[in-house]
């Protein structure tokens, strides 16, 4: 009486029997051929590797890009100017100097030229034939992410006075002074004389051809280095993004009654634009190598599906004896889809592991990164396994569970 008064709680462990015996049949199955679940393993394990990875790589390398454009410095307004008759050009320099200082000074932090050159740069017999030179005003270290080190910065003074006076670069400095300081000390560039008056904290790996194989001096130094009587290009520095666009438009207003149209003309840019043009690039390139990564994840769930057919016929006796004794379609479709489940799960956990240590090495190696997926994305690319392994587990498991036993049971 108290059996048919709990009939639920019966086939409730019933139930959970049949799916424990469903599960130790997979898994002895499984152990009976490892070589071939390791094969049908195969395909579920690159897929998932691949998926980590290259999710890894591409994070990688959109931190890379970013840190790239975070070092030249963001938030700012590149402004360009062209000249039809030079006879009749302004001085453009001083005033967005002194519109920037003046009525933006809320919002702009710094203006300078944007203007560099390429000069041999010598201190008593060391010389250097890379290193970068940039004409700036005093506000050229807050335009382009520069903050000294030793020493004093360039003033409005030196502008005003063409004084020759420098700030090195990290590798500058080391390269002709290694361990001597160089404030005060006197280098030639392009042969001309200057004082060093300070040098700028190493910014980007300190090396050859890197921002810092840099020095800085007076923008009114142009004309003695580079015969240059006009300067063209400037930067704009802001103080946030939220504020580029009010910049611009309130930099166009000045600029219009600053140029006469039939004399030049002028072009703004948002520097954020490229960084953010960047990060669009990377995300279409994540999508698409995602998709190549799903697609052999596709194919490691038709090898799955072609193992259960081959699982199947070589088990169709045994089938057909648990149909003889009454086994439900059921019992027989949940032991097929728990094999191609475990299967596929075991895959994706391999692949996991393998796509963990290769993020990690190709990150180091690429990058100088760090580099792991995130648990996000290990997480979707288990479930996303054991689905294919499900998924595609259904029809063997379907067509096993059709056989008549009596055909079953006649196979060889």
């Amino acid at each position: 009486l108290g059996r048919r008064s709990h009939p639920g709680a019966g086939r409730s462990r019933g139930g959970k029997g049949g799916a424990m015996n469903a599960l130790i049949m997979a898994l002895d199955a499984i152990k009976e051929k490892k070589g071939r679940s390791f094969l049908t393993m195969l395909g579920i394990i690159i897929g998932v590797t691949a998926v980590l990875v290259l999710v890894a790589l591409v994070s990688g390398y959109n931190a890379d890009i970013t840190a790239y454009y975070e070092k030249l410095g963001v938030n700012k307004v590149n402004v360009s100017v062209t000249w039809y008759d030079t006879s009749r050009a302004v001085d453009v320099m001083d005033t967005l100097y002194d519109y920037g200082n003046g009525e933006l000074k809320d919002l702009v932090l710094g203006v300078s030229p944007s203007l560099t050159t390429t000069l041999p740069m010598k201190y008593r017999t060391a010389t250097l034939d890379t290193g970068s030179i940039y004409f700036g005003s005093d506000q050229f270290a807050a335009c382009n992410n520069y903050v000294l080190e030793n020493g004093r910065d360039l003033s409005r003074y030196d502008v005003e006075n063409r004084s020759h006076v420098c700030v090195l670069g990290a590798y500058v400095a080391q390269s002709l002074f290694q361990y001597a300081d160089p404030i005060g000390q006197t280098v030639y560039l392009g042969g001309v004389p200057f004082e060093v008056v300070g040098t700028y904290y190493q910014k980007d790996g300190g090396t050859e051809e890197s921002m810092d194989d840099m020095v800085s001096i007076p923008y009114s130094m142009a004309r003695s280095l580079m015969s240059t009587d006009h300067l063209t290009g400037f930067t704009v520095k802001v103080d946030k993004s939220d504020n580029v666009d009010t910049v611009i438009r309130r930099l166009e207003t000045v600029l219009d009654e600053t140029i006469d149209s039939s004399v030049g003309t002028y072009r703004l840019e948002d520097g954020n634009s490229a960084m953010s043009e960047s990060t669009e690039e990377t995300t279409s390139m994540s999508v698409v190598l995602g998709g190549i990564a799903g697609i052999a994840l596709l194919v490691g769930g038709i090898g799955i599906m072609n193992i259960m057919l081959v699982t199947v016929t070589e088990r169709t006796r045994e089938i057909g004896i648990k149909k003889s004794i009454g086994a439900p379609r059921r019992e027989i479709v949940t032991q097929f889809l728990v094999e191609a489940a475990i299967l596929s799960a075991m895959g994706g956990v391999i692949g996991i592991a393998l796509g963990y240590l290769l993020s990690l090495i190709l990150g180091k190696a690429m990058y100088d990164l760090i580099l792991f997926p995130s648990a996000l994305v290990s997480a979707g690319a288990f479930a996303f396994s054991v689905v294919i392994g499900i998924v595609f587990g259904i029809y063997p498991a379907a067509k096993a569970s059709n056989l008549q036993p009596g055909d079953a049971l006649r196979a060889d």
